[in-house]
């Protein structure tokens, strides 16, 4: 039997929960619901970010290709998210993340993605104290 996705409203989540009622739908309006299946690339390193992605039902991994080998970096649940860092510094991915289970997502395209951090600050603050956790003394982004 198939397992379902059990998502979670967008102001459950807690990128979204500082928002007010007429914020989050003007997010919603800027967000496309996806599903993705299982082993779906969301984001390959080194390629062209395009997206914010914001995971609102199941799992996903990040890897990063290295001299040993491919490296767990992280794993990605519910109300995680990834690609602002790409969209914010225009520097493409140090990382490939795939999902693990099948996925529940909110898509922004990158003029989507720009209009949410004008509409929200709180929205904009927590992106970008996340995108700098994401960064490495070094300087390579992460996800």
């Amino acid at each position: 039997m198939k397992a379902t996705l059990t998502e979670v409203p967008m102001d459950a989540l807690d990128l979204f929960a500082d928002c007010s009622k007429g914020q989050l739908k003007q997010i919603d309006g800027l967000t496309t619901g996806l599903r993705v299946p299982k082993d779906h690339v969301l984001t390959r390193a080194g390629s062209v970010a395009k997206e914010f992605i914001v995971i609102r039902a199941g799992s996903a991994r990040v890897t990063q290709q290295t001299g040993g080998g491919v490296n767990r970096v992280a794993d990605l649940g519910t109300g995680d998210f990834l690609g602002e860092t790409s969209l914010l510094t225009g520097r493409p991915p140090a990382t490939t993340t795939t999902a693990t289970t099948e996925l529940s997502l909110l898509v922004s395209s990158v003029g989507e993605f720009r209009s949410i951090l004008e509409i929200a600050p709180s929205v904009a603050h927590k992106l970008r104290r996340g995108s700098v956790a994401r960064v490495t003394d070094g300087g390579a982004l992460l996800v």
